[in-house]
């Protein structure tokens, strides 16, 4: 059982990274403190959050639940896409509609329980790891536009639609995004252990239970990202084009 004075107590790992930031002047003591307050505040806050919600086990709370994640992960990776305009729509939609594809399947199939037990967390996995390559996704097209601006608008020249005279750069940038996903997946087991697969034999859990549902959502965090970043890139190149289909860039 872990007590607040065992949690506490782990603050000593806060405290090395703070030492050898000051002896190496790397200035990241105040964002090292920063950081450990906010993870603290927020995991305790989410942590009583759905104490709630678990003990309620109404839909209408674990939808909201689930609403709120995906709308804090677009949050985030929008303040991160930066130079892209009106980012927040297209970020939302994407990231909502891969994370209501995944908990249908796994759901529907009979996979997991529709208790929020079992939802909640896999959501919150795949809302994750579709926010990291989402930005990622967003800030390599960004980069794609700008370095290859010329071409661009020399394909428009010729008639070609902003769509297909962004193509190859939309290809770039989800295979840029996606790679590392996949390269997560790869090492899983071999150089190190999951989180779910971790806190389940943790908790108690056999071995063999906790890799069955690992694998589970390793499979999500391959699929959820791909969903995701395809909707994304299927419109957002909107985003650097005008009515005229000229190209706008800052």
């Amino acid at each position: 059982m872990i007590t607040f004075t065992d949690v506490l107590l782990s603050g000593i790992f806060i405290v090395v990274a703070i030492i050898i930031s000051s002896l190496e002047r790397l200035r990241l003591e105040r964002d090292t403190i920063e950081a450990a307050v906010r993870a603290f505040v927020q995991l305790m806050l989410i942590g009583y959050v759905l104490k709630f919600v678990f003990a309620a086990n109404k839909p209408i709370f674990t939808t909201l639940m689930i609403i709120l994640m995906v709308f804090a992960g677009s949050l985030e990776a929008t303040r991160r896409a930066k130079g892209i305009r009106k980012p927040l729509p297209p970020i939302f939609v994407s990231m909502l509609v891969a994370t209501i594809f995944v908990i249908i399947i796994t759901v529907g199939m009979g996979i997991i329980s529709a208790n929020p037990v079992y939802l909640i967390p896999v959501a919150g996995i795949a809302v994750g790891n579709i926010m990291n390559t989402m930005i990622v996704s967003a800030m390599r097209f960004k980069q794609g536009i700008k370095e290859n601006r010329n071409k661009i608008e020399a394909a428009l020249a010729l008639g070609m639609s902003p769509k297909a005279a962004t193509a190859n750069l939309r290809k770039q940038a989800l295979r840029l995004a996606l790679a590392p996903r996949l390269d997560r997946v790869k090492v899983s087991g071999i150089i190190h252990l999951p989180g779910a697969m971790t806190g389940m034999i943790l908790a108690g859990a056999s071995p063999i239970k906790a890799v069955k549902f690992q694998i589970i959502i390793m499979y999500i965090i391959i699929c959820a990202p791909f969903v995701a970043a395809w909707i994304l890139a299927s419109f957002i190149y909107k985003k650097f084009f005008n009515k005229a289909e000229q190209l706008v860039i800052n």
